[in-house]
């Protein structure tokens, strides 16, 4: 496989892996980045500069320290207690996002096709579960593949409803409507929004970056990764800007939008939500199931379809309200680490083994 080639293949398992029902919904954008109107865009940038650098960051770590344990890429960044503390709080958030990812295949067949939501997680969950007791480099081929394809239907969908008059009117609307709002200030959610990410990205871009040893590779792939995910961010955002009281009560934001270019568009772009929802969750299950089982065939198996079952009745709790109680909150749990880990590549070093590129 050329560099290149290993290049997209990593990015796009990045942006597939963090790309979940929250981002591709459009909720979590309507949480962090809207309420702020045109300054959105300045906590989007901020967003943007930090997944690029801990994607880059983590990956060549990874690559490096070729850990057998994602306990020893948290020890490294934190030190051992605190990197204990990390290690388990990230395996515990994960389970929620993998419930999070459940609830929001519901809520999505349940709000385009009106079937309800259980079928959603049902279908889901049998998905996730399948795929996760596959090997890992069918796990990231899969990734890989469908994280360009979401990130092109989501620009697709912002940019299809970009309207310059409704983007005008949204400051004045927002301050009228009851948005749901997950921080106080606009730079705030550019970090916050990074840091809850990183701390269930950590685990996963280690593992991917291990696997890698051309450390340049993993470099570019961790920073054309970050980059492209916050594009898909932006274009939702301009989206859901432009027709903000229309879908300022909607569950699936961007399946609105979707609907507001074709019927045919939204039917496409529902599928594709679904498989936004279905990369994230079996990275979710595959990483934490891997850390539970020590490398354990059999204990793998039995792990995967316990948090399968966890995830399933778990996801009949409301997706939009599980955002807007748990993201925030882990998110500034979050920023320690990555106070940690800036710590650690410009201050303290260590000794990660291979250091030339």
């Amino acid at each position: 496989m050329s560099h290149l080639s290993k290049i997209i293949i990593l990015a796009g398992a990045f942006v597939s892996f963090i790309l979940g029902a929250g981002t591709a919904t459009g909720q979590e954008i309507m949480q962090f980045f809207v309420p702020f109107g045109y300054i959105g865009t300045g906590a989007i940038v901020i967003a943007a500069i930090l997944h690029m650098w801990f994607g880059a960051y983590t990956m060549d770590v990874g690559s490096r320290l070729q850990a057998t344990d994602a306990k020893d890429v948290f020890n490294y960044f934190c030190g051992k207690y605190l990197g204990f503390f990390f290690y388990w709080f990230a395996q515990l958030f994960m389970l929620v996002v993998f419930v999070v990812m459940i609830s929001g295949a519901g809520a999505t067949v349940s709000e385009h096709f009106g079937t309800g939501d259980i079928l959603g997680r049902i279908i889901m969950a049998a998905a996730v579960l399948i795929t996760a007791l596959a090997r890992l480099n069918t796990i990231i081929k899969i990734l890989g593949i469908a994280g360009p394809i979401i990130i092109l239907f989501a620009v697709i969908v912002g940019i299809g409803n970009f309207d310059s008059e409704g983007i005008r009117h949204s400051n004045e609307l927002i301050s009228e409507l009851q948005l749901l709002q997950a921080t106080n200030s606009w730079w705030q959610s550019g970090f916050i929004y990074s840091s809850f990410v990183l701390l269930i990205a950590v685990p996963f871009l280690a593992n991917l970056g291990k696997n890698e040893t051309n450390r340049r590779t993993v470099i570019f792939a961790g920073i054309v990764g970050g980059f492209i995910m916050l594009l898909g961010v932006f274009a939702i955002y301009t989206g859901i800007l432009s027709h903000i009281e229309d879908v300022q009560d909607k569950g699936i934001p961007t399946l609105f939008l979707a609907d507001q270019i074709s019927s045919i568009l939204a039917l496409c772009f529902s599928i594709i939500l679904l498989i936004a929802i279905y990369t994230t969750a079996v990275g979710m299950l595959w990483t934490v199931s891997l850390q539970f089982s020590g490398g354990n065939p059999t204990i793998y198996k039995i792990i995967t379809i316990a948090l399968t079952i966890i995830g399933f009745f778990g996801g009949a709790l409301p997706f939009a309200t599980i955002i807007d109680l748990v993201y925030p909150i882990v998110g500034y749990i979050g920023l320690i680490l990555m106070a940690c880990m800036l710590y650690r590549q410009f201050i303290n070093k260590g000794s990660l083994g291979k250091e030339g590129i």
